[in-house]
């Protein structure tokens, strides 16, 4: 298994990618397992027709 990647968010919350999808409760942005940010929810599935719903497989961990 890969280490987890841990990232600040853009609001300074600590970010822990551990699953596909990761949610930072502080200020609702979305990070892949990389910690690369993700496009807004609201653009989901544009391209293939899902919806957030189909895609999120969300594990939310920070800390303040």
């Amino acid at each position: 298994m890969p280490n987890k990647v841990v990232i600040k968010c853009q609001c300074g919350n600590t970010i822990h990618c551990v699953a596909f999808t990761n949610h930072c409760l502080k200020c609702d942005l979305d990070y892949n397992f990389a910690g690369q940010l993700l496009a807004p929810r609201s653009r989901w599935g544009e391209e293939t027709g899902e919806t957030a719903a189909d895609i999120i497989r969300e594990t939310s961990y920070h800390e303040e």
